[in-house]
């Protein structure tokens, strides 16, 4: 039981293609009018600045994997677009549609962001792993996750008990094959019939792993009871993590 999710094999994302970058550049025009605009033309802009943007207006999503910078000409110097993509170089949006990010007119770049470019129109930029505080899952888990863990199940079912075994179970018979994961998670919250429960699973660095299409792999369901094991598992917290 210990190590059922311990498979020697690298992690996986999708490779940046020419027909992403074609794509991505493309639509750029369809994202400007949605796009959080700066008013003020900017001189300069900075390699750090654009940088900093990506890990200070980073959205509390865990499906963001990188950034992207385009730039396109404009009559005062240069737009610049920032948005935000998945690990299958897809655009992070809010759920009315309208992409995480910002534009703005830069009257000309510096240096180092302008040798950065090197004539292209596209830099994409591999965000940093998102981790939880001390690297572990605190106990507000549920609200850092936001709405994704929504995702997994919509309805979640009712059921009269969940044994510690049956939990563990549905780890080792519905593991999808994805080398990314390593271990999993039982989380629980408190629902007005009993137990809100999700089981997640997990990649390395303890971070949520979905599927082609961006949902989460997992359950939810809502039990009236749990069984002392699982209780005793959970003691005073709303985590457990399976290794």
């Amino acid at each position: 039981m210990v190590n059922w999710f311990r498979k020697d094999s690298s992690d996986r994302d999708k490779k940046i293609t020419r027909e992403d970058e074609q794509r991505i550049a493309a639509r750029f025009n369809e994202w400007l009018p949605r796009i959080l605009a700066m008013p003020e033309i900017q001189a300069p802009v900075t390699f750090e600045q654009v940088m900093t943007f990506f890990e200070t207006d980073r959205p509390a999503d865990f499906t963001v994997y990188k950034g992207v910078i385009i730039r396109q000409e404009h009559v005062e110097g240069q737009i610049l677009g920032q948005v935000f993509l998945d690990q299958h170089n897809r655009t992070i949006c809010r759920k009315d549609g309208t992409p995480y990010g910002r534009q703005l007119v830069a009257k000309y770049l510096d240096k180092k962001l302008a040798q950065t470019f090197d004539g292209r129109e596209l830099i994409f930029v591999k965000l940093r792993n998102k981790k939880f505080p001390n690297h572990k899952f605190n106990q507000d888990i549920f609200a850092q996750l936001g709405e994704l863990w929504r995702d997994i199940l919509t309805l979640p079912d009712i059921i009269p008990l969940i044994t510690y075994e049956e939990a563990i179970t549905y780890f080792v018979s519905n593991r999808p094959n994805d080398a990314r994961i390593k271990r999993g998670a039982i989380l629980s919250q408190p629902h007005h019939r009993g137990h809100h429960i999700v089981q997640m699973f997990l990649d390395k660095n303890n971070e949520l792993v979905c599927d082609s299409a961006g949902k989460p792999y997992g359950r939810q369901l809502v039990a009236i009871k749990l069984d002392e094991e699982l209780l005793d598992n959970f003691g005073d917290k709303n985590v457990i993590i399976v290794e």
